[in-house]
């Protein structure tokens, strides 16, 4: 991650991680809630996060992301 300008960029590797969580934790939701934009908007926003906290491991990412739903 570089800071340009105050915006946040990432590299594509680290891209193409945060695109595999958020796919993956989409795929974890039950299907009547896959297509709600507060939840994946909420999904997103933490994996964002947590990239930004230093994780990344698309797989811990995408549970975390769940997992933080349930703790609303």
């Amino acid at each position: 991650m570089v800071p340009s300008s105050g915006i946040e960029c990432y590299d594509p590797e680290i891209l193409t991680i945060m695109g595999n969580a958020f796919d993956h934790a989409c795929d974890c939701l039950p299907v009547q809630f896959r297509d709600s934009d507060s939840l994946r908007r909420r999904l997103a926003l933490h994996i964002i996060r947590e990239i930004n906290d230093g994780e990344s491991d698309s797989m811990r990412l995408a549970h975390s992301a769940v997992f933080s739903l349930t703790v609303w």
